[in-house]
């Protein structure tokens, strides 16, 4: 079985949300913080067969 290395949609969202949340530690985002569990819990719960 060969995995593809090719990044989604979802995932570049995930690592753009991070990314900020990581700039904003100063003045964190409860709201981002909220945001990146949904997107990991979607990627999480995504059927990839």
């Amino acid at each position: 079985m060969k995995k593809s290395k090719r990044v989604t949609e979802k995932e570049w969202e995930l690592i753009d949300a991070l990314r900020n949340f990581r700039k904003s530690k100063h003045n964190p985002s409860t709201q981002l913080e909220l945001y990146i569990d949904q997107l990991v819990d979607e990627l999480k719960e995504r059927d990839e067969n």
